[in-house]
């Protein structure tokens, strides 16, 4: 199979409609995607990634009221869509269309990318579309597009040029179709944040998978039932004197990479640095950002840096990364999900 790999909008729009597949950057990270309004496109977004058939998909809209001619909005929905989109919030809410993918549920997730260029993008497809994360199912979700065309050129039909990722994990999660609003996936929206508008916001505890909301065994949201955004690599969450003590010792640094804030700084941090670097320099690997360490200074950036550091991490055949964990404040929420999530074994 030819990809189709440009930046020209209505060409890929044009695949859209002819129900094709379609990979797309947005805020988050890379998704997958095909017409909502297209059964036969949708599963086969399944087969691309080897995705189970009962992780469901987020269908993506240009606009607050394209979400509402196909769903019951309600006035907190609309709420949450006024202050928190375009951006990455994802919404459970009940359908109005039932045709929809997934026809067996009465719900659809939604959200609208922050990129204007993307969201012109589903607006010329008749929208909307439907896409998970642009990876291979249970693999850290994409964010560089080099990385996107060395998985899946030649196995969908097309790859839309624009600006890459930068969020790098995937969209909050908020189900509005029970008697309480639900937390299911935490991301860079705060649940603070959300709890202005939804004081009785129900989350999940702080170290523990989502609740996962279903019918007959269906979650509604994904990320909630699955193992996701994981490496091949061993995932270890170190506090920060674990991790300094890691660099210090017990490690082979050819096989074993680190990501976190205390990779340089006071108290010989950047001394421990410097000598782990003169030591892959003399063994002829030298220093690179993306083989073996990767600082970090705040939440968010570490958020951004995540999982192209996991793939990079891959590539080199890294056997094991250790994370120093988040700070607590801003971004944490989001973060730690996905660290705790890639951590685990099965």
């Amino acid at each position: 199979m030819k990809t189709l790999i440009s930046s020209d909008v209505s060409l890929l729009a044009n695949l859209i409609q002819e129900g094709k597949v379609v990979i797309f950057p947005t805020e988050t990270v890379y998704g997958i995607g095909a017409s909502t309004r297209r059964e036969g496109a949708c599963l086969r977004v399944y087969e691309i990634k080897g995705r189970p058939k009962d992780n469901p998909l987020i269908a993506h809209f240009h606009s607050i009221e394209s979400i509402e001619e196909v769903c019951v909005l309600g006035e907190l929905g609309r709420k949450l869509l006024e202050k928190f989109s375009p951006g990455p919030l994802t919404l459970i809410l009940p359908k109005k269309e039932k045709s929809l993918f997934p026809k067996e549920l009465d719900t659809l997730a939604v959200r609208i990318p922050k990129n204007p260029v993307i969201r012109e993008w589903i607006r010329q497809t008749g929208g909307p579309v439907s896409a998970p994360s642009a990876n291979l199912s249970g693999r850290p979700s994409l964010t560089k597009l080099t990385d996107v065309v060395r998985y899946f050129e030649g196995k969908v039909d097309g790859i839309l040029i624009e600006e890459e990722p930068s969020y790098g994990i995937e969209s909050t999660v908020v189900s509005l179709v029970g008697e309480h609003p639900i937390l299911l996936r935490p991301g860079s929206i705060e649940s603070e944040e959300l709890k202005t508008i939804l004081p009785d916001l129900i989350l999940p505890s702080p170290f523990e998978s989502s609740p996962v909301l279903s019918v007959s065994h269906i979650p509604l949201s994904p990320g909630t039932k699955y193992k996701h955004y994981a490496p091949s690599a061993q995932v270890v969450i170190a506090s920060s004197e674990e991790f300094i003590h890691s660099l210090e010792v017990g490690f082979d640094p050819k096989e074993t990479a680190w990501i976190g804030f205390s990779l340089s700084g006071n108290e010989g941090k950047g001394k421990v640095l410097s000598e782990r670097n003169d030591f892959l320099s003399k063994e002829g690997e030298g220093f690179r950002e993306f083989d073996h360490f990767s600082l970090v200074s705040t939440n968010e950036e570490y958020a951004s840096k995540l999982y192209a550091f996991f793939e990079a991490c891959d590539l080199a055949k890294i056997q094991t990364i250790i994370c120093e964990a988040p700070k607590l404040g801003r971004g944490w929420e989001g973060l730690r999900n996905r660290l705790e999530k890639a951590s685990r074994r099965n």
